[in-house]
């Protein structure tokens, strides 16, 4: 499997407390693992999508994203700032996005979503212990916040902490067991970093299951990964 990272495409713009919204318009995801992210528009068809037959997901109807669940009500000047926020990551301007966000914060201490945007900032700034800094704080003032722990793996896994990593993955999934992007990652890091393709196979189908599209490149992966795993108990 050939296994390409480029570093942030876009940017995650979850809206504080818990998220953008029941209704978000078409937030920008942030891809932590440089593979194709989840849109808000594939997390939408997990939940239209009932009985999902994999063995690996509960059983029935896919649950929404729960972070997403009841978004906090925004006065105007506060979503007004935070859009000029995302607005400078998207411009790629590190320093002008980590001077509002830390403003928005320190006048919004309870909103989740400020502080996993500051530590995409400064992950992107190579900050990486001031990054996963934020995401724990992210983690600790909405527990529910999955792209906190996914943004977290990501840096465990680049510091070759793979436990640690598996462990954030596992919490995401069991905080949503129906998050396509958390089941991608933790089948890319058993099968990459920990050489378990026998358990990193059943993620990459839930993965695949949860998509509205085939994720061709997944699919390709898919098929070697059985490949290796029928040689191996062929021989």
């Amino acid at each position: 499997m050939k296994f390409t990272k480029p570093l942030f495409a876009a940017f995650i713009v979850f809206i504080f407390l818990q998220g953008c919204g029941s209704n978000p318009e078409k937030p920008v995801v942030d891809k932590a693992d440089g593979k194709a992210a989840t849109t808000a528009d594939d997390t939408a068809s997990a939940k239209s999508k009932a009985n999902i037959p994999a063995s690996i997901l509960p059983a029935g109807p896919a649950t929404p994203n729960p972070y997403l669940q009841n978004p906090p009500k925004l006065n105007d000047q506060l979503q007004l700032s935070f859009n000029e926020a995302v607005a400078a990551m998207q411009q790629k301007k590190w320093d002008q996005a980590e001077v509002a966000l830390k403003q928005l914060a320190e006048k919004n201490p309870k909103l989740s979503g400020l502080y996993l945007n500051l530590g995409i900032v400064y992950r992107n700034k190579g900050l990486k212990d001031k990054a996963a800094d934020e995401f724990n704080r992210a983690i600790s003032i909405n527990p529910k916040n999955i792209e906190a722990y996914n943004q977290l793996a990501v840096l465990k896994r680049e510091s070759g902490d793979f436990s640690a990593a598996e462990n954030l993955y596992q919490k995401a999934l069991a905080v949503w067991p129906f998050y396509p992007e958390g089941h991608k990652n933790i089948a890319i890091l058993y099968d990459l970093y920990l050489s378990k393709p026998e358990q990193a196979l059943p993620h990459y189908l839930a993965y695949q299951q949860l998509l509205t599209a085939p994720d061709k490149q997944v699919d390709s992966w898919v098929a070697e990964l059985q490949r290796r795993i029928n040689t191996g108990k062929a021989n």
